[in-house]
């Protein structure tokens, strides 16, 4: 503590900085995406559009055939319009594991990741991740690339939300 005087009476001032000051954010990348993070289970709203109702399986062999050491999985999700105007655009999404590896998904159809929403209407989505062996995701991050794009969701995945490899 410092010990100051000043016009005639005593001035205490502390170097230490003050109590309610706000906290250090916590460091991402250099162009880190503003976003809404929840589980697999949450509805999740980003001020445009809702994603609810999300559920990650394992591919069918019709979605795909995998190569020695890989693995298919699907993410399905419902997304609607929480704006009073039209939407339209699609989504990237990518899987990262607890390094910040990530595998990006491809659109099981090419319209999959599309939407063109009334107000308030929904739509399903369904993007495809083929993964390495071993790989064992941690998040999922779904991006809007609506006109215009809203943030980020993250979605946080226990291990339980993982589809085995051996699920049909």
């Amino acid at each position: 503590m410092l010990l100051g005087i000043a016009t005639g009476g005593l001035v205490l001032s502390s170097s230490r900085p003050d109590a309610s000051a706000a906290p250090t954010p916590i460091p991402g990348g250099a162009n880190q995406l503003r976003g809404v993070s929840g589980s697999l289970s949450s509805t999740l709203f980003n001020g445009k559009i809702r994603i609810r109702k999300m559920a990650l399986r394992a591919s069918t062999p019709g979605e795909f055939t995998p190569a020695t050491g890989q693995r298919g999985i699907v993410l399905s999700w419902l997304v609607s319009n929480g704006t009073s105007s039209e939407r339209t655009g699609y989504f990237a999404a990518s899987l990262a594991d607890a390094d910040g590896v990530v595998v990006d998904g491809n659109p099981v159809t090419v319209y999959s990741a599309y939407y063109s929403l009334q107000p308030g209407a929904a739509a399903r989505q369904t993007m495809q991740f083929v993964l390495p062996a071993g790989y064992a995701p941690a998040k999922i991050l779904l991006v809007d690339k609506g006109s215009p794009a809203g943030p980020a969701f993250r979605v946080n995945l226990k291990t339980s939300d993982i589809p085995s490899p051996t699920e049909p």
